[in-house]
């Protein structure tokens, strides 16, 4: 932010003044947009994909396909992650940009595996499955795998099936038209997830509750692997130190056919009209150097987060950073093998579903549920949570 207004900011007379609005930074925006506060809104907005419900819709929302595609814009789409601008496009053309990136990783510890005869992370859920006892007996840890699964990761498996990657939501997650329902229910992702998760489940080498904490856990070798976003590759690092060796893979596939890779989470930039030119000029201005390969470098190096120009590989600076930690190479890696099929969903009624996702497979988990009725907990509890939704909001379908 500094550095825009020090160099562009300054050369071109803008100034980008930036609030707080606490997480998800909606309440605020909501209450303008009730009453259409114009003088009260944001010029430009960070949003998750949970909110883009929320604004898809909205006569001010400006998309940035009109602007990403002008023949002066200093970013093109093809300067971007495919999955990264699939993630944040509605029928192909983009509401948003990505900003912050991370995705779902895989975290091993290599000296444990050492211990147990493996040399590199598994590559299906059922390899895990048949690794997770032996790691608990001859590496001597308390579990295996430590994962909870909730609707962010139950989403990368949907999403990571078939050789050209599956939709967790009907109408292509919602990048189509908006999502009314689940479509993994109707292909068979769903249950074939679960058949394979219960894998892991009948080992009782497998902890599926996780907290805060998990990466400290992960550092004090309570579990042998933990699935967490990349964006904790600097945290754990400076956890673990040199005390045991370590690494960062994808996450095991549900078949050795998928696709795999994994989806980008985090949030996004997206641009409202508030009745000024200038002020959106100026607001594109911030976006495109945002995603700059020199801006997202400096993000790489701050927070670990990946950049989405796949032109920051070629700098200097983004070099340096990933000799001095490798392993932040891997989820950039990871985006790329996947297609653009590969995308978190819009989903309505986000927080519901995360819950009802959530404790179903918590209780399966625990052994306390098979297959079968984790199927019907989850199918049955985001369609109702999803009919809620457009209830209270049937302008937004």
């Amino acid at each position: 932010m500094e550095q825009f207004n020090s160099t562009i900011g300054t050369q071109k007379g803008i100034v980008v003044t930036p609030v707080f609005q606490n997480y998800p930074g909606t309440n605020a925006l909501t209450a303008a947009m009730s009453t259409d506060d114009v003088k009260n809104m944001p010029d430009v907005i960070q949003l998750y994909s949970e909110s883009v419900n929320l604004i898809r819709n909205y006569k001010r929302t400006v998309k940035l396909e009109d602007y990403i595609s002008r023949s002066d814009s200093g970013v093109k789409k093809s300067d971007l992650i495919p999955n990264a601008v699939s993630s944040y496009s509605i029928q192909g053309k983009m509401i948003g940009v990505p900003y912050n990136v991370s995705t779902l990783m895989l975290y091993y510890n290599k000296t444990l595996f050492k211990k147990a005869g493996y040399e590199s992370p598994p590559k299906t859920i059922d390899e895990m499955a048949k690794m997770l006892p032996n790691l608990v007996s001859k590496a001597n840890v308390k579990y295996g795998l430590d994962a909870q699964i909730s609707e962010y990761e139950l989403e990368n498996w949907i999403s990571t099936q078939g050789a050209g990657g599956s939709y967790f939501g009907d109408n292509e997650s919602g990048h189509d038209k908006s999502m009314t329902g689940l479509q993994c229910d109707k292909d068979g992702t769903l249950m074939k997830f679960l058949t394979e998760w219960k894998k892991l489940v009948d080992t009782k080498a497998y902890q599926p509750i996780q907290d805060s904490s998990v990466a400290q856990e992960f550092a004090k070798e309570m579990y042998a692997m933990v699935v967490m976003t990349s964006s904790r590759i600097p945290k754990v690092d400076k956890l673990i130190g040199s005390n045991f060796d370590w690494d960062v893979a994808p996450i095991p596939t549900v078949s050795s056919s998928d696709i795999g890779g994994a989806y980008p989470s985090g949030g996004g930039l997206f641009m409202l009209d508030r009745n000024d030119e200038a002020r959106k000029d100026a607001s594109w201005q911030f976006i495109q150097y945002m995603i700059s390969p020199e801006a997202q470098t400096i993000w790489l190096q701050g927070t670990g987060y990946i950049p989405v120009n796949i032109h920051a590989q070629n700098l200097g600076t983004y070099k340096e950073a990933i000799k001095k930690q490798p392993k932040l190479q891997v989820p950039y890696n990871t985006l790329i093998k996947a297609n653009d099929k590969v995308v978190g969903s819009f989903c309505p009624n986000s927080d519901k579903v995360n819950t009802v996702i959530k404790n179903a497979m918590k209780t399966f988990g625990k052994g306390s549920a098979d297959a079968n009725t984790t199927y019907s907990a989850i199918t049955q509890g985001c369609a109702m949570a999803i009919q809620d939704y457009y209830r209270a909001n049937p302008n937004q379908k």
